[in-house]
């Protein structure tokens, strides 16, 4: 399996965006003791380390959410596009800004596929795509592989890309201007740009947390772990790790699903699924999935998702990762990722939050905290906890936000003044 790992992202006058912002995914060169759950690409960049988790704070409506739909509303929908309508829906620039409602945005993914490190970088305005580049990295050599301006293709790597491939382009951007050069490719049956373009579609696919959905639509996770023993044990075993008293997940394929609450896998097939739990004098007994909580549902879920990357590497993306767990579950994620020894393949997690428990270094490094925050324009401005250089080794990231020491938190005005208002005669 191909590990992906994302190492930085930047761009400019994107929904709530105006300014160009840019975000690095890669540990800071401060440490006198580098992490040891910090992952190396060596080929690809050098002596920089990756970190396994990274995590967003801000105040409601300051940004967060924005960020993740930078990958899944604007460059996922990109990443397949040929063979649907023309559209521009993924033209999205800041609008409390009468220059910015109508100047290019822009878009830059710099990520590595195995030894191998890519920077894809694009503009686009409401007419389509203005300009596109894509260049390889590999131990300090640089190849560009193609270099778009509107419909013309410049400096095209011709090992990779043929005359004919380039015609190709040329005839497709000539009649579509919605079109990556990219996506285009994709389509000529190269290898080489394949893996490319599948890595950035695993890359953008953000997970939006559903908790209804996650309930009422077990039947995908409990399909995987029952084609997948391997899987079901690694889940089963890292489940005992969280101590939620489950010692095994019990999955039967069921031909009969009227008398079951939650159905529809993948595939129409249909799972029965208990957990099993250790009662009184120490026995076995097997509760149905409607006798737990939400947040053991959803913790479940995480796991089914997560071991794969785990084990293989990759990358998710998560919009308030948080949604119905314990502090202390989520806890036990973040630590998952940043312990080598589960991470065995260099996974990153990437996720917003509101939850200001894990803001502690014995949970989170200093490199792997990012605030949101808006401006008194109402602009998105995206900042580091390593931008403040008071922090000490032991410091209480959680007290210093809540005290606002690092902005991106809400800031409510006087309850008494709502008390006036809502005594107020009219």
């Amino acid at each position: 399996m191909a590990k992906v790992n994302l190492l930085r992202v930047k761009f400019a006058n994107i929904l709530s965006f105006k300014d160009e912002q840019e975000i690095f995914f890669t540990a800071e060169s401060k440490y006198s003791n580098t992490p040891t759950s910090y992952i190396r690409r060596v080929n690809a960049i050098g002596d920089d380390l990756i970190t396994p988790v990274t995590a967003f704070y801000g105040a409601n409506a300051s940004g967060k959410s924005n960020i993740v739909k930078v990958f899944n509303d604007i460059v996922l929908p990109l990443l397949g596009k040929t063979d649907s309508k023309p559209s521009f829906e993924f033209y999205k620039p800041f609008l409390l800004d009468d220059e910015s409602a109508s100047r290019p945005s822009s878009i830059e993914i710099d990520f590595c596929l195995d030894d191998i490190r890519y920077i894809l970088s694009f503009s686009f305005d409401k007419t389509g795509i203005l300009t596109e580049n894509l260049t390889e990295y590999q131990n300090k050599n640089k190849k560009v592989i193609y270099d778009r301006v509107e419909s013309n293709i410049y400096k095209p790597y011709k090992e990779i890309i043929s005359k004919f491939d380039i015609k190709y382009i040329e005839d497709s951007l000539g009649k579509r201007q919605d079109l990556l050069v990219l996506d285009i490719l994709d389509t000529r049956g190269i290898s080489y740009i394949h893996n490319i373009f599948e890595a950035l579609k695993d890359i953008c696919k953000v997970t939006f947390i559903n908790i209804l959905e996650t309930m009422f639509n077990m039947d995908s996770l409990a399909e995987k772990i029952y084609q997948d023993k391997s899987l079901h044990k690694k889940v089963v075993e890292l489940i005992k790790y969280a101590d939620l008293g489950i010692t095994d997940i019990k999955v039967e394929e069921e031909k009969d699903s009227s008398a079951l609450p939650f159905t529809t896998s993948p595939t129409g097939k249909h799972y029965k699924i208990n957990f099993e739990h250790i009662g009184v004098n120490n026995k076995k007994y097997e509760l149905p999935i409607s006798s737990e909580s939400w947040g053991t549902g959803q913790f479940a879920k995480y796991l089914v998702m997560f071991v794969p990357i785990l084990v293989g590497g990759g990358i998710y993306i998560i919009d308030e990762l948080e949604e119905k767990l314990h502090p202390m579950m989520l806890a036990k994620i973040v630590e998952m990722f940043n312990n080598p020894n589960i991470n065995i393949g260099g996974a990153q997690l990437i996720f917003t939050t509101h939850n200001t428990s894990i803001l502690k270094s014995n949970i989170l490094k200093r490199d792997e905290i990012w605030f949101v925050e808006k401006n008194e324009e109402g602009c998105s401005e995206v900042y580091p906890l390593t931008e403040f250089k008071a922090i000490r080794e032991g410091f209480n990231y959680e007290k210093g936000y809540l005290e606002g020491r690092f902005g991106a938190i809400p800031y409510l005005g006087d309850i008494n003044e709502l008390a006036n208002i809502l005594e107020a005669k009219e």
